[in-house]
């Protein structure tokens, strides 16, 4: 009986180590045809997608390197230069070509445009003591409804020296005034390219007629502020002031102010 025990244990052993090798070759086939199916996968994507022609992309690399580094930098010159004449002979243009159908509203200060014969009174609709806080009274509103009626493509706002020299004026009320004035605008010409002019700094003479005039800074930020808010050009203009501007009464512009604010105003809207 011991001996039929060692035979039927033999056996076993032969059996299990036939299955693990049956195991691993069927490992092996299925190894195989995944690899297969795989291949056969990767072959069939490519038919699909063939390989893009690099012909002519290898010719236009062969063509660039035959260019020459000076005739690159000729090119570019050649442009530069014609650029520069084209931009001379615009610069050359006289005002009221370059002002055509644009107008300049305000008050004193826009007035000087025309009186310091810049630019011809054509352009401008203005008087003398127009402010943002009687727009009715002084002129304002009817200036406004004569350039709706021209509907510029460019309009220049000079306004605020005014409203500054008010003795019962203050910077926060006038940010109101201008924000409401500004709505106006926009409102009478949607169309028109709209550039808020800054107010202009004045000398100690001027600020002892006005001592509202001293805080023209104060003005200028909340100005600026109000164009901000608008989604409009707000154009300082302050650094275009030198001492030998002012006429007399420290406030007004003399010619040399005026033309460096015609340039000014032609780089900013591109006139």
């Amino acid at each position: 009986m011991a001996r039929n025990q060692r035979a039927e244990n033999k056996k076993r052993k032969k059996y299990q180590k036939q299955s693990s090798e049956d195991k691993v070759l069927r490992m092996a086939i299925v190894l195989v045809v995944i690899l297969f199916l795989a291949g056969a996968a990767v072959v069939g994507i490519k038919s699909m997608n063939p390989r893009p022609d690099i012909t002519k992309g290898m010719e236009k690399l062969e063509a660039l390197n035959k260019v020459k580094v000076s005739d690159v930098e000729k090119e570019v010159s050649a442009l530069e230069e014609k650029e520069a004449r084209e931009l001379e002979e615009r610069n050359k243009r006289p005002n009221s070509e370059k002002f055509e159908n644009t107008l300049i509203l305000g008050d004193f200060t826009a007035q000087g445009v025309y009186e310091q014969e810049v630019l011809g009174e054509s352009f401008v609709l203005a008087r003398e003591s127009s402010c943002v806080h009687d727009p009715d009274g002084t002129g304002v509103t009817e200036n406004l409804e004569a350039a709706a009626q021209k509907n510029p493509q460019v309009i220049f706002l000079l306004l605020g020296s005014n409203d500054a020299a008010l003795e019962d004026g203050s910077s926060a009320i006038f940010e109101e005034e201008y924000a409401a004035f500004l709505n106006q605008v926009k409102d009478r010409l949607p169309d028109t390219k709209i550039y808020v002019n800054s107010i202009l700094p004045v000398q100690q003479k001027a600020i002892e007629e006005a001592e509202g005039l001293a805080d023209i800074p104060e003005y200028n930020e909340r100005l600026r502020r109000v164009c901000e808010e608008a989604g409009v050009v707000f154009v300082d203009n302050s650094d275009l002031v030198k001492e030998d501007c002012y006429k007399d009464d420290g406030k007004r512009m003399r010619q040399r102010y005026y033309t460096a604010w015609i340039k000014r105003a032609v780089e900013v809207a591109e006139l």
